[in-house]
């Protein structure tokens, strides 16, 4: 007889009726060997009734009716893990009497069948990890097709695959000029929230590629040359992402000549040679200047006191803003313009002498000679 007989011989009424008999009770003395050895026996093949969601230990008993079966101490039945690839991938090279943790997902009470999983396990564990993950901390994603609102990702967390969907906005640390560029891509990014209804976690790669800034800043020489992606242009420069989460500006002074009067030419996407020509850490995102021509220019060699030829660039409310080369601009503040009552407009040649220099938010003051 198996255990299972056992159990289902157990359970019949007429073996309960052994102990609640009056007149049985009267012919066996508690204290009586036989009465103990036959409670010693009744208590221990009593089957519990297992409830939805009570996590098990189960003896794999192999595959029967397209079933992974499993015997588990104290039921009545054993519990039964239908054969499908999410089960499959746990259990494929499992032997026979190997000992598994399962999660019990339904009773039917008519006919007393138990079903459970071992999947449902892992989700519920990645679950409760991933929402106690801490800001700084990541988890893999892979990057499965693009809607117009953004990625439909899925989680690589513990063993198991979770839905998860990223924002076009959050897709990186500047817009993609491909969208398609990422997909089938496997990279780290961090939780923003969950979305209890759908049963989605809210992802950033954005996040996660800021979080890499302030290391990839300190690897940074001044003699090494670099390539990067544009990511797009202006009238005074190009943008320039580079080492995966770092982005730079090329002054249009600083482009490589056949490039300087040609830079609405340049196409996000396109890839660019360079060099890091001043990091001003001003910000929780330092401002990287970069270049493609290596020279000295005059924010490199100016001083206090010294007098500059310059042209009026703009006259703003707080000052006047003043070209002292193709890529210094240094301001007259408005107090300083009161003292000399002087007025300028846009274009006019002056000489001006710097009052100071704020090298760590690249600023000049000036004052007229």
């Amino acid at each position: 007889m198996n255990m299972t007989e056992t159990k289902n011989e157990m359970g019949n009424p007429d073996f309960d009726l052994l102990f609640t008999n009056d007149s049985i009770k009267d012919r066996m003395k508690k204290d009586s060997k036989e009465y103990q050895e036959l409670s010693a026996l009744y208590e221990s093949t009593m089957a519990e009734m297992p409830k939805a969601g009570q996590v098990v230990t189960g003896e794999y008993q192999g595959v029967s009716s397209e079933q992974y079966v499993f015997a588990v101490n104290g039921f009545k039945d054993d519990v039964r893990i239908d054969v499908k690839p999410s089960e499959s991938k746990y259990l494929d090279q499992a032997e026979v009497g190997t000992m598994i943790d399962i999660i019990v997902t339904s009773i039917n009470h008519d006919e007393f069948f138990i079903k459970g999983s071992i999947s449902a396990l892992y989700e519920s564990m990645a679950h409760v990890t991933l929402k106690s993950l801490k800001d700084n901390e990541s988890v893999q994603a892979y990057v499965k097709s693009l809607n117009p609102a953004g990625y439909d990702i899925e989680l690589l967390h513990g063993g198991v695959v979770l839905p998860a969907f990223m924002p076009n906005t959050l897709a990186g640390i500047n817009k993609l000029h491909d969208p398609t560029s990422i997909i089938g891509q496997t990279f780290e990014v961090m939780i923003e929230s969950y979305a209890e209804r759908e049963g989605t976690y809210i992802v950033s790669r954005r996040k996660y590629l800021h979080s890499l800034i302030p290391s990839a800043v300190k690897e940074l020489t001044f003699d090494e040359s670099y390539t990067g992606t544009v990511t797009g242009t202006a009238p005074f420069g190009v943008f320039v992402e580079f080492n995966e989460c770092l982005t730079g500006m090329i002054h249009k002074a600083n482009i490589n000549p056949e490039w300087t009067n040609r830079i609405s030419e340049i196409d996000p996407g396109f890839q660019i040679e360079f060099y890091v020509k001043e990091i001003i850490k001003n910000s929780k995102f330092p401002k990287i200047i970069l270049t493609q021509i290596l020279r000295e220019t005059l924010w490199d060699n100016i001083k206090n006191g010294q007098v500059i030829e310059g042209t009026i660039k703009d006259v703003k409310q707080f000052g006047t803003l003043v070209n002292l080369d193709e890529e210094t601009v240094g301001l007259i503040h408005t107090s300083e313009m009161d003292k000399l009552k002087k007025s300028f407009e846009r274009g006019d040649k002056v000489s001006v002498k710097v009052l100071s220099v704020d090298r760590q938010s690249r600023k000049i003051f000036l004052t007229l000679d």
